[in-house]
């Protein structure tokens, strides 16, 4: 999934979920993007610090065994379930919902990640389910797992709008913009890689 769409998913079912007061939204957001951040760090480094090619970065850097490490321990189910629980013992709540984030991040990845999914289940195995269906790539299903982020997108807005502030308004109808307009023009019109 995206990045944004996972902020958006997590905070519409998170913070649904969460006791009435309890201030999560933050914690919540940073579990959303926390997996992800790697991956950005990753890109930033070959990009403009080697000055490596998108071909290169995305088709042999991205799956060298030192960065999938990385990628992995962030998107790792049983490191995330220890610290939630961890977390949940010493009555640290906004940890917890840190952790519950970054395993709601992780299920939303395994089902549309294909060869670029993460071993969700590292360090205890090395095991990677690849989804029949990606999020982005037009030969396994690109159209259906897009999509399905595009309902998703829009659901959670749904569900976030009414308490959200004007900055929060906008964000959400930015992230709705891209989403729906980004799977008109690589899905709808033809345009995917």
């Amino acid at each position: 999934m995206n990045t944004p769409v996972h902020l958006v998913m997590n905070l519409a079912v998170l913070r649904r979920i969460a006791p009435e007061g309890q201030r999560v939204g933050g914690w919540v957001a940073v579990g959303a993007l926390l997996p992800d951040l790697p991956m950005f760090a990753f890109f930033f480094w070959q990009r403009w610090v080697l000055q490596v090619s998108h071909r290169e970065i995305w088709g042999a850097a991205y799956f060298e065994a030192s960065w999938q490490h990385v990628f992995d321990a962030f998107n790792s189910v049983p490191i995330f379930a220890a610290l939630g629980l961890l977390a949940i013992a010493l009555r640290q709540t906004g940890p917890a919902w840190l952790c519950a984030s970054v395993l709601l991040h992780a299920l939303g990845d395994a089902f549309l990640h294909r060869e670029d999914g993460h071993r969700h289940l590292w360090p205890l195995s090395t095991w990677r389910f690849e989804s029949p269906v990606s999020y982005w790539d037009p030969a396994h299903h690109g159209h259906l797992g897009a999509g399905f982020e595009t309902v998703v997108v829009l659901a959670s807005t749904a569900v976030l709008w009414r308490h959200a502030p004007l900055g929060g308004r906008i964000a959400l109808a930015s992230v709705c913009a891209v989403s729906v307009s980004g799977w008109i023009v690589f899905y709808g019109l033809g345009y995917a890689p």
